[in-house]
């Protein structure tokens, strides 16, 4: 679509995800992405990387038929931070913008209840986690981590047999790494 407005417009689609990024919004109808281009091809990068780790991602841990579909999401509950912060994570490279949403969440102590974040929250902290597994316990970790949260039906479960550590473990010490960063 040319613009966002166009593509708003469209009826393909009615009834599928819709994935907020940077760029914009991004629908998802199965295995097909509906972007928009808005002039900015930095924007269009980050539509396209965004939908694809979105599909790939509801592909890996739910499965392609409907069957499986249905019996995996009501098996597997996936928290906004781990999801939406993997795809910010896998589209959007750290930036200021970024840096300074994360440094004001940390000011304010609105990531300190790290499972109950939402909404931009849920995407800065997460994409933020994620650059701390990939920084701390390597890029290979992230992909381990995917594979056996969908394996065990369950992020702590995953998070143990990767990490070597609980969750609420990692995200503490996500949250005071990011905390000395604050202050140095």
């Amino acid at each position: 679509f040319n613009r966002l407005s166009d593509m708003k417009q469209s009826n393909i689609g009615l009834s599928t995800d819709e994935v907020n990024n940077t760029g914009g919004v991004t629908h998802i109808v199965g295995s097909k992405i509906l972007l928009y281009f808005d002039g900015d091809h930095r924007h269009l990068r980050q539509q396209i990387r965004d939908g694809i780790a979105n599909v790939l991602f509801n592909q890996i841990m739910y499965g392609g038929d409907v069957k499986d579909v249905l019996q995996n999401a009501a098996m597997l509950n996936i928290p906004d931070w781990y999801s939406k912060g993997l795809f910010s994570y896998i589209a959007n490279s750290w930036d200021t913008d970024l840096d300074n949403r994360m440094r004001d969440g940390i000011i304010s102590n609105r990531f300190k209840k790290f499972n109950r974040l939402q909404g931009k929250d849920a995407v800065v902290a997460g994409h933020s986690l994620w650059k701390y597994i990939a920084d701390v316990y390597g890029e290979s970790a992230i992909s381990n981590l995917i594979y056996m949260t969908k394996i065990n039906r369950n992020i702590e479960g995953g998070m143990n047999f990767v990490l070597g550590s609980s969750l609420k473990t990692l995200t503490i010490s996500w949250y005071d790494r990011s905390e000395e960063r604050r202050v140095g």
